[in-house]
């Protein structure tokens, strides 16, 4: 969905290839409409939806947190993505809008459907759009002269050797596969006291970019701190693994440390990407630090566990 109804790109800076691929690779508005013009694919605007709802009942509504619909309560990010309750209406949305779309593709009249484009990629002889080649400029930006990510992949089986020669100190992470079918492999630190630490070594790409990749469940997964710098044990940050964390405390970490929280609400267990807001630079060596701290308020059930599936360095 086009929630905020612009096009829009960070602020300039120097290096002109290093602005052009940041562009698209942490901002993907541009791209987004580029494509979404070219090829005709419909979008609906949140604003059209979500306004309304906000203002139905005059403007101290509008502007009351009580209200799920809330202008204030718009945006979960700086991102501009909605709430739980934007989500839902959203869905909501894009559902009537299939619907509607559908009846009027099966329907041989044109009365008590909506007027929708049509789609000429439906017809019974199909027109399709060409497809896109990269001009000689960007084929060189974006894949000749592109720098290629560094991964540490924990999911695959036969990895272990790999990527064994980043890890430099290990206290209390286990490899191996913690469902039923044995095939769903990861780093995983296990115990309601907390502490366990791992150490990696890794080396700087030319974004400076660190992701980290991590399962997130409804219970028995808990947080972890993670965080990079120049020493092989964590220096002094490391204290902070055995501290409690709290909603708070996760928000009030500085210096570089981020709070990586395993848990949500959605009975279901899938992975999450965190891209660590300190940047590496190119071709320099660090160490990543990652800690599971003590049981915390923020978890369901009885164990207290964190599975990493993986880093990615660009």
């Amino acid at each position: 969905a086009n929630y905020i109804v612009r096009t829009w790109a960070p602020k300039p800076i120097g290096d002109p290839e290093k602005y052009r691929k940041t562009l698209f690779r942490r901002n993907q508005e541009p791209l987004k409409f580029w494509l979404s013009s070219l090829y005709e694919i419909p979008m609906f605007s949140a604003s059209v939806w979500m306004l309304p709802l906000a203002g139905k009942k005059g403007a101290d509504w509008q502007f009351n947190k009580t209200n799920p619909y809330s202008s204030i309560n718009f945006h979960a990010d700086r991102c501009c993505h909605p709430h739980r309750e934007g989500h839902l209406i959203l869905s909501l949305v894009l559902v009537y809008c299939l619907v509607q779309e559908e009846k009027n593709l099966l329907s041989f009249h044109r009365e008590d459907t909506l007027d929708v484009e049509q789609d000429f990629t439906a017809n019974p002889d199909p027109t399709l759009r060409d497809p896109i080649y990269l001009s000689e400029d960007e084929e060189a930006l974006y894949v000749r002269h592109d720098s290629n990510s560094k991964l540490i992949d924990f999911t695959d089986p036969s990895a272990e050797k790999e990527w064994n020669k980043h890890v430099v100190q290990n206290d209390g992470w286990t490899w191996f596969a913690d469902n039923r079918e044995k095939d769903k492999f990861g780093l995983i630190a296990d115990g309601v006291s907390g502490g366990q630490h791992i150490s990696l070594q890794i080396t700087g790409g030319k974004l400076g970019l660190v992701e980290i990749t991590y399962v997130i469940s409804y219970e028995n997964f808990g947080l972890a701190l993670v965080w990079v710098d120049d020493n092989r044990d964590g220096g002094a940050t490391r204290s902070h693994c055995g501290n409690r964390l709290t909603k708070k405390s996760c928000k009030n970490f500085h210096r570089g440390v981020q709070c990586l929280v395993g848990t949500w609400k959605e009975p279901a267990s899938v992975p999450t990407v965190t891209i660590l807001q300190n940047r590496i630079e190119d071709e320099t060596t660090k160490f990543l630090h990652i800690c599971l701290t003590p049981i915390s308020e923020l978890r369901k059930g009885e164990e207290n566990k964190f599975k990493l599936l993986g880093t990615r360095v660009y």
